[in-house]
Formats: C-alpha cells, structure tokens, sequence
C-alpha cells in the first residue's frame, strides 16, 4: 500500500521535496550537482494571501518551476546567491586579459567612486532587478553625473559585468537591458561646415596671440589623427623627406592611482599604427612648426616613457595634452564670438558665430574634408584608424545638401 501523501494546513497534497515547516512557511528541497539546497515561501501557490507582516515573495511552486528551468538549462543560481556584484567584477575584470593597463586603472577607479560601498554593489546578483539598476542610475543622477557619464558606466563596466553573468550561467538573463533608456548620449560631434572652417582658420591665422597654434590645428584637420596621436609625435615619427607621419603611438593625460599623469601608451587600436602621407598645406604646417619652436625657444629635451623631441609644446617646454587644447580651442572660439558679436553690431547685422570646437571636432572635421573630397572608404578607414570601417562610413551618412547637389550632377549627362 502505498504511503499517505504529504499535506499542508489547509490539506493540499505537497509534491516531492516539499513540506510545510511548523511556523507554517513552505521549503522546497532539491539536489544540484550532488548538494542538497533549499527554497522557502509563505505561499504555495501564485493565489495564496501572503501572512501579514511578512515579506511579498514568489510562491512556493513559482520558484519550483524557475529552478526546474535553470536546472535544465544550467544555471547556478544557488553560487549567485553567494556572489556579490563587486565579486563578479573583479571576476570579470580578471578574464579581460587585453584590456590597456589605463583603462583597467581607470574602470576600477569608477567602480571603486560609484559601487564599491553602494548597495548594489553589494547586493548579489541573483537578486539584482531591472529596478536595482534603474534606482543606481537615478542616484548618479541625482549626484550631478551627466547621462553621458551613466550611459559610459553602462556600456563598459555594469552591463559587461552581469552579460559575463550570464555566458557562465550565473544567471538566466541581463538585469541592465532596457535601463539605460531615457539618459540621451552625448550631443551629437558634428564636423566644422567648410564655412565654419575658414572663418576659424583665418581668426587663427590674424591673431597675435593664437596665431601659433595654427600649424598645429592645420595638422590636426590635414592628418584628421586623434589628440593623443598629434601631442605624442616627435621629430623622429615625421618623414619630412618622404612625406609622411608613422603614427606608432599617443601621449596619454589621465589619472592613475588618484593623480593625474602623462604617459605613452600604442594606439587606440591596433589599425591605429598606420603611416600617413603628407598634403602639401601639412608638409607647410610642419615646416612653419619647427621655425615655431626654433623661435620660441621651445626645445626638445622633455623625455617621457623613452620618447623626446616632441613637436608640439608649451610655454613649460612640455607636450600639450587632450585638456589643455581643448581649453585653446574654446578659447579661440569665445574670443571669435565675442569680436564678431561687437562688430555685427556696429555694423547692424546677425553675427555669424563659431560653434564649440574641440580635438575631436577637428578630427571629425579632416575626415569628413577627405570623404567629401571623394577618397576611397577603405584609404579613409587606414588613414583613421579606424578598425571598423562601419565607424568610418558613418561620415559618408552625413552627407550636408551642398554636397548632394554636386553628386546628382554627376548623373547629368549619365541619363
């Protein structure tokens, strides 16, 4: 004869591994790679009143079906539960084996400012919620980070973090997917209009004081290399004979350990070591460049990481950094602004103003010159660095009306 069925207080048969402990919680026993584990719950099933005063959980027999599923699909949800967020970090951190010494320095740093001692840093992960993620967004918000900051933490460190969760079966889906809605990127990058170009270009060139920066802002736009690439070439990486730059490293400002440093680190990838010929007008800016530093005594003998001679350089005989010439370019710009608003006004008309100009601006601005210019995607995406040509056909996308108009009258005397 076979044994009586387990039942609870209100005689409801109970399944196998199931019981009703004496305080009336329910416990469902279940055996996971030789290890005996358990689940509890005030509710047997989904309909179940939830006794007052205890905590709103999932029924008994909801969890059941959620291990069941894991269990088929291998999931370990019982080494979540034992895991805390800041442990799957410094977990996934360890597999990133190729990632650059400054952004591992500089990951660990955010991690350290912004989750370390949050909560969700310390909550573990299968307990982490779509709500956990969105709340931690809401208090960086809140404590004055721009959303382009939340969405950078998103991209590259939380949503990275639990996706590593998830490839090792640690849990069954991302909690970040969807969270980062409602915080806009940054403001588009938009390049300088051949306009905008000029009117930059010739401010530079008939100010006594700006006037030498010009050479290398007619680098920046002729070569359309990044600002680590142009502040950490030296004499050595120009072929004034061949005509061509070797682009084999950049000079890198960030912080490390708490101070902010300069260092030498390969390009941003590996497509970045390229050679780059020379236009006539960069050819011109290098040679009025090396009369620069003869004539401002700027010299040659800072040395930094086993590299000297750097080209471009302050009034403190040292290379400039992405911060420093970011603030001359905006400099630039506030002055042009503020002339051209007093003389438009004298001379009663709009004033024609400058947008904000950065490094990246410039770079953006050269490379959308060379696309316009017709030059062929792939000559285009060596000449970047780009190692994805998606990213570099993304300036072929931003094609402005003027040039539409030149490219359908090539169709003229086709049909």
């Amino acid at each position: 004869m076979a044994g009586k069925k387990r039942t609870d207080n209100k005689g409801r048969i109970l399944r196998d591994g199931e019981r009703q402990r004496s305080d009336g919680k329910y416990e469902y026993r279940y055996d996971y790679a030789g290890q005996r584990r358990s689940v509890y719950s005030w509710r047997l099933v989904p309909t179940d009143r939830n006794p007052k005063g205890k905590r709103d959980d999932l029924s008994l027999r909801e969890k059941e079906k959620a291990i069941e599923r894991d269990l088929a699909d291998g999931i370990d949800t019982a080494r979540a539960s034992r895991m805390t967020l800041n442990e799957l970090f410094r977990m996934y951190m360890g597999h990133k084996t190729k990632l650059k010494e400054k952004s591992r320095s500089k990951y660990f740093e955010l991690w350290q400012l912004h989750l370390e001692d949050n909560h969700l840093g310390k909550m573990m992960i299968g307990d982490i919620k779509k709500a956990s993620i969105q709340k931690f967004y809401t208090e960086l918000s809140q404590s004055g980070c721009s959303d382009s900051t939340i969405r950078m933490f998103h991209n590259n460190l939380l949503r990275p973090t639990l996706e590593f969760a998830v490839d090792n079966d640690l849990i069954r889906k991302n909690p970040t997917k969807g969270c980062i809605e409602g915080y806009a990127g940054s403001r588009k990058r938009e390049a300088l209009t051949r306009k905008e170009q000029q009117i930059f270009l010739d401010y530079v060139n008939g100010s006594q004081s700006m006037k030498i920066h010009l050479p290398m802002i007619q680098i920046m736009i002729g070569t359309a290399c990044r600002i680590g690439e142009i502040c950490g070439l030296t004499w050595a990486d120009v072929d004034m004979r061949g005509r061509c730059i070797h682009i084999t490293h950049q000079l890198n400002y960030d912080r490390i350990n708490g101070q902010m440093k300069y260092f030498i680190s390969t390009p941003k990838t590996n497509s970045g070591v390229r050679t780059i010929p020379m236009t006539d007008q960069v050819y011109r800016a290098f040679v009025k460049q090396k009369k620069l530093n003869m004539m401002l005594g700027r010299c040659g003998d800072y040395e930094l990481d086993g590299y000297s001679n750097f080209i471009f350089l302050n009034s403190n005989q040292r290379p400039y950094n992405y911060k420093s010439f970011n603030y001359i370019l905006s400099e630039i710009v506030k002055r042009y602004n503020e002339e051209e608003q007093q003389i438009a006004k004298k001379e009663k008309r709009k004033p024609v103003l400058l947008p904000a100009i950065s490094n990246h601006i410039l770079r953006h601005t050269g490379c959308t010159r060379m696309a316009e210019a017709g030059m062929d995607v792939k000559a285009l995406q060596i000449i970047m660095g780009h190692s994805d040509p998606s990213v570099t056909m993304k300036v072929y996308n931003h094609v402005d009306q003027e040039r539409l108009k030149k490219e359908i009258k090539k169709m003229e005397y086709v049909i």
